[in-house]
């Protein structure tokens, strides 16, 4: 999901997120399985992680498989978990902070 007005970053606005689901749900081949956000830059990420949650419980009505949810990050994983994250990304937790390459 994208959680900001930037449609550069990718991802479906929240909007938009019911006609996403029936459209997964229509295509043979397709599974969902749940949603994933990064809490938007400035935002407080546990506000962010509730809204994605409360859409997740939401989909489940029509997608009852739709079970996870990967927010989360190095710098609020805290938050995401107390949210109900299932999967978290905390790649500069463990390896640091990527090289700058040139």
């Amino acid at each position: 999901m994208n959680l900001t007005d930037d449609a550069a970053r990718g991802g479906v606005d929240p909007s938009g997120l019911d006609a996403l689901v029936e459209h997964v749900l229509e295509t043979p081949g397709l599974r969902l399985l749940g949603l994933m956000a990064v809490a938007p830059l400035g935002a407080e990420p546990a506000a962010e992680f509730a809204r994605v949650r409360s859409l997740g419980e939401g989909i489940r009505g029509v997608a009852p498989e739709a079970r996870f949810l990967s927010m989360g990050m190095s710098q609020d994983y805290p938050e995401a978990i107390r949210e109900g994250a299932t999967h978290l990304r905390i790649g500069t937790a463990i390896t640091g902070n990527r090289p700058i390459l040139g």
